[in-house]
């Protein structure tokens, strides 16, 4: 009998302690490469600030951001399983499926650029300097973040449409951080420039805008965030979770009577001047959904493009099996009856 009782007692404990595992938050790491444009450093420092808005934070999920110099390399940190969340430009998207083997899903917008004449990124030269016309960046040196990263991919698409393929120049691999004081010092000929590095270099006049990306792929969703299926069939309820609570800190963010401290938040994170930070959320930064819809159209668009250019090996149709919008859909319902 105590010999019973004592196995019950057992049953009891292991029960227990099935549904505490169960009940651990699942731990989602989402990559970003620049900030204040990928938002993530900002809402898990609005996270801190803000608690309410994350109604389902440390329940569910746990989030933070995971720092990559650009979106191809997000590609290694997602077959590793060091990421569950990666930031991918299509043709990263493209190189994931084609090249890595990931069975992937487009699940939210994460920035688009030139969309609803919001900021595009421009590419600027130095009026002085070698390159006149996009065909004389022959021969010359392109920063870059990372090959295959979004910026660097509409480059090439502009690039060898006038005739200049990826053999022509050498590209300097550098953070955007660093790419203003190469420049100016006859480091590089050309680079991109990030909204938060667009008033003090580009309104300054000492630089002269060759093309911007709209130029290059028109409005683009120029970073789309992308899940592993299986992760997603394993953690559907808890990623809803989280996709609610990230909505409402996007929405949030681009409330006009929230600016002022979103402008502290982003000083707070990036270590940048406020007066080179008030662009942030306006007219004047790239544009990110307020439902979280990804523009697949545009995604499409892009790699069939980069493709034809011969920047992409091989063509990938996303839709349907490479998407699945229900996660940021359901998490959009919620709002919408809160």
């Amino acid at each position: 009998m105590r010999l019973g009782r004592y196995a019950a007692t057992l049953v009891c404990i292991a029960a227990f302690a099935g549904r505490a595992v169960a009940a651990e938050p699942v731990a989602i790491h989402v990559g970003w490469a620049t900030t204040p444009s990928h938002i993530q450093p900002l809402v898990d420092e609005l996270q801190k600030r803000h608690p309410e808005l994350f109604r389902h934070f440390g329940k569910s999920y746990t989030a933070e951001g995971l720092r990559f110099a650009g979106s191809s390399p997000q590609i290694q940190g997602m077959a590793a399983g060091q990421l569950e969340i990666a930031a991918f430009s299509p043709s990263a998207l493209a190189l994931a499926v084609v090249n890595a083997h990931l069975d992937l899903r487009i699940v939210a917008d994460c920035l688009q650029d030139g969309t609803d004449g919001h900021f595009s990124v421009p590419y600027v030269v130095r009026p002085d300097g070698p390159i006149k016309t996009i065909e004389d960046v022959k021969g010359k040196r392109v920063a870059s973040n990372a090959v295959g990263s979004s910026n660097d991919a509409a480059m090439r698409v502009m690039l060898h449409r006038h005739g200049v393929q990826d053999g022509d120049f050498t590209t300097v691999q550098t953070n955007f951080s660093n790419m203003p004081a190469m420049i100016d010092e006859d480091k590089v000929d050309l680079i991109p420039v990030m909204p938060e590095f667009n008033r003090p270099l580009v309104e300054s006049g000492k630089y002269r805008v060759l093309f911007t990306q709209a130029d290059a792929v028109g409005p683009a969703q120029t970073v789309l965030w992308a899940i592993a299926a299986d992760f997603i069939k394993a953690h559907r309820p808890a990623l809803v979770d989280f996709f609610e609570d990230h909505l409402r800190a996007v929405r949030w963010f681009l409330d006009p009577a929230h600016h002022d401290e979103a402008v502290t938040i982003a000083e707070a994170v990036t270590k940048q001047s406020r007066d080179n930070l008030d662009f942030v959320f306006t007219k004047q930064d790239i544009y990110r959904d307020p439902n979280g819809t990804p523009d697949v159209a545009a995604v499409q668009r892009e790699i069939d493009e980069m493709v034809a250019l011969g920047v992409v090996p091989q063509r990938v149709v996303v839709s349907p099996a490479y998407v699945d919008l229900s996660l940021i859909r359901e998490a959009a319902r919620r709002l919408a009856v809160q």
